[in-house]
């Protein structure tokens, strides 16, 4: 114990020289092993306030550990180093060296550095946008880490879990994972760990658009990194501050936060926070409207971004030059950008699509396998048992006989019930096709006109044909998604996954989805829910009902009202409003709600197509929870849908 704590006081005493050199010189007289341990944990310290000497401290701790054949220090030398280059940009040369790592720690089964190589791994994945295979990676070193209760190691799989479902925007798992890395950092007492965790969430706050929630965390977080000196984890919050200020139109003092951010970056050579930083000094120019200053700025943003092979930099440069060329009314160069964005947006869906598929597909073939193997010891129990085999075979010939005939019996039953749904089911898709040719006709009209007469349009014509398109191809896909949600229902194929989740947060996500359409119609939104208020629910249901109930509102309420959705919390359950005071309903096509037998196309305030299919989907999503769905409504005063949830 004496020795540790002497080794601990001597290596903070040598961590607080600032100079590398001094260090080699300090530590020459120390066996090889401890120089190359001590090596490392300078680079480490130091891989965010000085890259370049945190480099050159790993490179000589990977030849002393060459020089003695410890794979388990090389390993670990070479994780740091490719954790340095993540940090430069130089994904290539950083997936390289942590391959090595991997290789090497697998020789002499080193599990810590294997676990960390995993993560490493997946994290880079994670910027290239391959989501589905960067979880793959990150989820086998969590379960390495946890099986070795290493805490420190679980934390950093937690926070890169965190980021992912942030880029999904599944902004509820996101929020779960980080705060579970913050409880885990904070039981190790890791200082620089828990500002990073805190620094991720305010960021999760920032992008749900709660900007004071936003700002209290990140000035947390500038005094932590202050505190630990971590230049890097300054400058993101910095950064932060000035994204706040800046949405909150106090552009000055956004100004003074995103200079000094840019700065600390540039110092540091970190290029994601140059590439944000630039792009966001561009915004802010133009609003104070120097947009000679703004044009310099976006150009050294999109020069550094397309240095880096981090795709979602690229993504989001992309978005924001099409967002900036708008302000300047310059919509061809707009157009380009946005283009640009979609594309690259769309090449990330498919390659995650793709890498599903393989992942999957290996999940199926483990699976098979083992039930192969199940079945094939069951079967060699059997044969030396054969007693007890005879009194099974009898005992399942006799349950055979009992399902046959009750099958027999159901089917019998079955077979009228079919018939009256099948003309029911014909009724309902014609209705569906019709309903489908509506958006279709619009968007192959307005196609063909801009085709023709694009010359002669005005620009602010074709934004319109664009918008009303748009539109049309919203309408199809909500109502193609409900269709097709409501088949896998009906089929049985779709999984009830209930979990413990924060109500607000889904509420508040469901909200942000539909808000175009509420802005187009100037209506207001209002949520009345308690932040900590928690349900047992299936994420998508739940999501599913929200969105048809929201949308519902929305369309059926006149230009200038209000939609409330209000919860309250009793005793076993949590009781659900969604009001509006739209157009309202008569008590007869109250009592036809829910009936797929009697669905009709019900038009909104502004002609917006709906055939009911959601309600039937939300009734359904709410009876599977085990809750209840009531309508009340009168004529041109409104209505209120209200449900319960079990808490």
């Amino acid at each position: 114990m004496k020795i540790l704590i002497l080794l601990l006081i001597q290596t903070s005493f040598l961590f607080s020289q600032a100079n590398l050199d001094s260090l080699m010189k300090s530590i020459s007289t120390k066996p090889d092993t401890a120089r190359a341990r001590i090596l490392n944990d300078y680079a480490w310290i130091n891989r965010s306030k000085d890259p370049n000497s945190a480099l050159k401290s790993t490179e000589e701790a990977l030849k002393i550990a060459r020089g003695i054949n410890n794979k388990s220090i090389q390993a670990r030398s070479l994780n740091l180093m490719g954790v340095i280059y993540r940090n430069l940009g130089n994904y290539d040369k950083s997936i390289s060296v942590y391959t090595n790592a991997l290789r090497i720690a697998e020789e002499v089964k080193d599990s810590v550095q294997i676990a960390y190589s995993y993560n490493n791994l997946g994290g880079i994945y994670r910027l290239q946008g391959n989501n589905t295979l960067a979880l793959e990676y990150i989820l086998k070193a969590l379960s390495v880490f946890e099986n070795l209760k290493h805490k420190e190691g679980m934390s950093f799989c937690t926070i890169n879990i965190g980021l992912i479902y942030r880029r999904q925007g599944n902004y509820v798992k996101a929020l779960e994972y980080l705060y579970y890395t913050l409880r885990l950092r904070e039981e190790i007492n890791d200082r620089p760990g828990k500002a990073l965790a805190l620094n991720l969430i305010a960021e999760v706050h920032f992008d749900l658009g709660e900007f004071n929630a936003a700002l209290k965390h990140y000035l947390e977080v500038e005094k932590e990194y202050q505190a630990v000196d971590d230049k890097k984890g300054l400058a993101a919050a910095w950064g932060g501050i000035a994204g706040v200020y800046y949405e909150q139109k106090n552009y000055q003092i956004a100004l003074e936060y995103r200079k000094k951010s840019l700065e600390l970056a540039t110092k540091i050579n970190y290029l994601e926070g140059q590439v944000h930083n630039h792009i966001n000094l561009g915004l802010i120019y133009a609003q104070l409207k120097n947009f000679q200053q703004a044009d310099l700025e976006f150009a050294e943003a999109l020069k550094i971004a397309n240095s880096m092979k981090e795709i979602y930099v690229q993504i989001d440069t992309y978005k924001n030059f099409a967002k900036y060329n708008e302000m300047k009314n310059n919509y061809k160069e707009a157009l380009l950008y946005f283009k640009k964005y979609t594309t690259l947006k769309d090449s990330i869906m498919k390659q995650e699509n793709i890498a599903l598929i393989t992942e999957m597909e290996a999940i199926y073939k483990s699976e098979r396998a083992e039930k192969e193997k199940t079945v094939l010891m069951k079967d060699l129990e059997l044969r030396e048992k054969q007693t007890n085999y005879l009194i099974i075979i009898l005992l399942l010939i006799v349950v055979m006989v009992v399902i046959i005939y009750s099958r027999y019996l159901s089917k019998k039953a079955a077979n009228k019930k079919l018939q009256e749904l099948n003309a029911v089911k014909d009724t309902f898709f014609r209705l569906i096709a019709h309903d489908l040719k509506t958006p279709f006709n619009a968007i192959f009209g307005y196609t063909e006109m801009l085709k023709e007469d694009f010359a002669s349009l005005s620009e602010v014509e074709k934004l319109k044909y664009i918008n009303d398109i748009g539109r049309a191809a919203k309408q199809s896909y909500q109502l193609l998604e409900n269709l097709l949600m409501w088949s896998q229902s009906e089929s049985g194929r779709i999984e009830f996954n209930p979990q413990n989740l924060n109500l607000k947060l889904i509420i508040l996500e469901s909200k942000e989805l539909l808000m175009p359409a509420a802005k187009n119609k100037n209506i207001e939104i209002a949520v009345e829910c308690d932040d900590n208020l928690t349900v047992i629910a299936d994420l998508q249901m739940l999501t599913t009902i929200f969105r048809n109930l929201i949308s519902n509102a929305i369309k059926f309420t006149y230009p200038g009202g209000n939609v409330t959705i209000k919860a309250i919390d009793e005793q076993k359950d949590v009781r659900i409003f969604v009001k509006d005071n739209g157009m309202g309903m008569s008590e007869e096509t109250v009592k036809r709600l829910f009936k797929l037998n009697e669905v009709s196309t019900f038009n909104g305030t502004q002609g917006e197509k709906g055939t009911g299919l959601g309600l039937i989907l939300c009734k359904e999503f709410i009876s599977l929870h085990k809750g209840k769905i009531e309508v009340k409504s009168e004529p041109a005063k409104g209505s209120t849908f209200i449900f319960t949830i079990p808490k």
